[in-house]
């Protein structure tokens, strides 16, 4: 099977990887704007949710294609991913703390 980073180059796959990041960022942007209704869009939830799920399934398609790489080291990532996730559950239980 062909691998898209001996096709385009790892450089052209970190750049698609960059553009469909900021992809999903826009559209998690515009969905959280009609949660929120402060800001109105005149897009519908049901395009919202479409449009979100859509720029999940592209980063998803480039990131695995970046896990094929001699870049990528799966173990790091869940080691990392692993403290972040302890940090942020740390950090939301000291902000409960404060309020109480």
């Amino acid at each position: 099977m062909t691998r898209i980073s001996d096709v385009i180059g790892l450089p052209a796959l970190l750049e698609q990887l960059a553009e469909e990041a900021v992809e999903l960022a826009k559209a998690a942007l515009k969905m959280s704007r009609l949660l929120r209704g402060e800001n109105p869009t005149p897009k519908t939830k049901k395009k919202c949710i479409e449009d979100l799920m859509e720029e999940i399934a592209d980063l998803d398609v480039v990131l695995h294609e970046v896990a094929q790489t001699d870049i990528y080291d799966g173990t790091q990532i869940v080691k990392t991913r692993q403290w972040k996730y302890r940090r942020w559950i740390r950090r939301l239980e000291e902000a409960q703390g404060g309020k109480e």
